[in-house]
């Protein structure tokens, strides 16, 4: 409040002084004073001054500390337990350091030794008491509604030293994170985020405090391990006698998850639209020839059968078996991929001794008419472990029927049964065409076959099914590859 605001209205004084002589000279002086209308009011008791001094009607007080059998001290505790809130001035004749020291502890505003006392230093002593008590009271209303806005936010609110430790927290903040009041005051503010976030700090906290404010995303560790993502507001407040830092946090984490879900959304929408792309393109391609072939043979079936041998007829009827065969192979491989991809195949894991049943699926291969490949199966010991014989039976004759189609007749195929650690691993190998290097990188995703195939029919989904269908064991597949050399996949499944 300005000095102009403090003259203009009747300021009324209490003096508690059991010497008359002092109350004439306070009251001439008081009388001469220019600068605002006073009402000088005395008591000289102790007793009598107290209630008057409880109602704390007055503007200001001066107490004299000498009154009676008690002091002035005494006065002032009693009629402010909680402390003295009002302007007060002291009088003294005896002048001592220890007297002055407890005044101030009281909150006594002004010291005076009486043989020092003058006009001018009185006047100016009231008004300063009244100014200063006004500030100070200023400033308790706002340490009170600073103090109510952090009890009541929802928002996380921390108050840090210049040093970034931290010395005041809300209640949203041990709600949410579910710490103790303990477990973060006195704590430095960094100890409750991740790593990527406490760099982040140490790098910008020295610009916050020169800047004054900021604003960032930071990560935020809870008790229970959990990361919460916030939105940091930084404020540097400066006080004259303090500097603090305020930092409000708000938990973005819902917000973050569902634009992370979005653009998920949207990226796997225009997965979706390029896997339907190169669906349409593949199995147009893939049907168009076989459902060529079969209206061919049909034709001619049914219209130069007359002039066919049994021989040829036999083959044209087998040309239209091959093409069917590979029809119900495309649509069954597109069924099955969609049911891993949905959650509906069914997955029963069981306990199956590894050794005989890789060696049952390699000899129904053998088993086979006009086989043109040399098999051979590799295991140093038995060994037992938990799958869903179903789908790894799909995943190793995938592999097999890969290694045929893409090798020539007459070489090796080789299937591989071993234990490294905990891990089950089974290796199907070729001599075939490879895989280029470039197309290495995109082998398991569906309909995706390599540059080197040629006019060899398939889908481009087995690898993508294999894939699936080991994810869904917790395991890996993996492959090496040399183009003209040979190609080795390895299945790795837990043991």
């Amino acid at each position: 409040m300005s000095n102009s605001t403090v003259t203009n209205k009747l300021i009324r004084v209490l003096l508690i002084d059991d010497d008359a002589d002092d109350y004439m000279m306070v009251r001439d002086m008081i009388s001469a004073m220019s600068s605002s209308k006073f009402q000088l009011d005395w008591e000289a008791d102790f007793n009598d001054a107290l209630p008057i001094m409880q109602k704390q009607e007055h503007d200001v007080y001066i107490v004299d500390y000498v009154l009676g059998e008690k002091n002035g001290l005494d006065l002032i505790r009693a009629a402010f337990p909680n402390g003295c809130n009002l302007p007060t001035i002291l009088l003294t004749a005896r002048g001592r350091r220890d007297i002055d020291e407890e005044a101030l502890t009281l909150g006594v505003t002004e010291y005076f030794d009486k043989a020092d006392i003058r006009l001018p230093l009185l006047e100016r002593a009231i008004r300063y008491a009244i100014n200063n008590k006004r500030i100070e009271t200023d400033l308790r209303k706002s340490e009170t509604l600073f103090r109510s806005l952090i009890q009541s936010a929802a928002d996380y609110i921390q108050v840090l030293n210049l040093e970034g430790m931290i010395t005041r927290t809300n209640p949203a903040t041990l709600r949410g994170a579910g710490y103790a009041e303990a477990e973060i005051v006195g704590h430095p503010f960094e100890e409750f985020l991740t790593p990527a976030s406490k760099t982040q700090l140490k790098i910008q906290f020295p610009s916050i405090l020169k800047q004054g404010d900021s604003r960032q995303e930071i990560e935020f560790l809870h008790k229970d391990g959990s990361i919460r993502h916030m939105d940091c507001s930084w404020a540097v407040v400066r006080n004259v006698d303090s500097q603090y830092v305020v930092v409000i946090q708000r938990d973005i984490t819902d917000r973050k998850r569902a634009e992370e879900a979005l653009q998920e959304s949207l990226v796997r929408e225009k997965e979706m639209s390029e896997l339907k792309s190169r669906f349409v393109s593949i199995a147009s391609h893939e049907l168009r020839t076989p459902l060529s072939t079969i209206q061919n043979n049909i034709y001619m079936l049914k219209n130069y059968a007359h002039k066919l041998d049994d021989v040829a007829r036999e083959g044209k009827l087998d040309k239209i078996q091959l093409m069917v065969e590979h029809i119900t192979e495309l649509l069954q491989d597109v069924l099955s991929l969609n049911n891993i991809e949905t959650g509906r195949s069914e997955f029963n894991p069981t306990p199956v001794q590894m050794d005989t049943f890789c060696r049952e699926i390699l000899d129904e291969y053998l088993r086979e008419e006009n086989q043109t490949h040399t098999f051979n199966f590799e295991y140093a010991k038995p060994v037992k472990t938990t799958i869903d014989p179903r789908l790894i039976r799909q995943v190793i004759t995938n592999l097999i029927d890969n290694a045929i189609k893409y090798s020539k007749a007459g070489t090796i195929v080789s299937l591989t049964l071993s234990v490294e650690g905990d891990k089950v691993l089974v290796k199907v190998t070729d001599q075939g065409i490879g895989i280029p290097e470039d197309d290495k990188p995109r082998m398991f995703q569906p309909f995706r076959r390599a540059g080197n195939v040629g006019d060899t029919i398939g889908s481009g989904l087995g690898l993508s099914i294999i894939k699936q269908a080991v994810e869904l064991h917790g395991g890996t597949v993996n492959f090496t590859s040399q183009v003209n050399v040979g190609t080795t996949f390895i299945v790795t499944i837990p043991a």
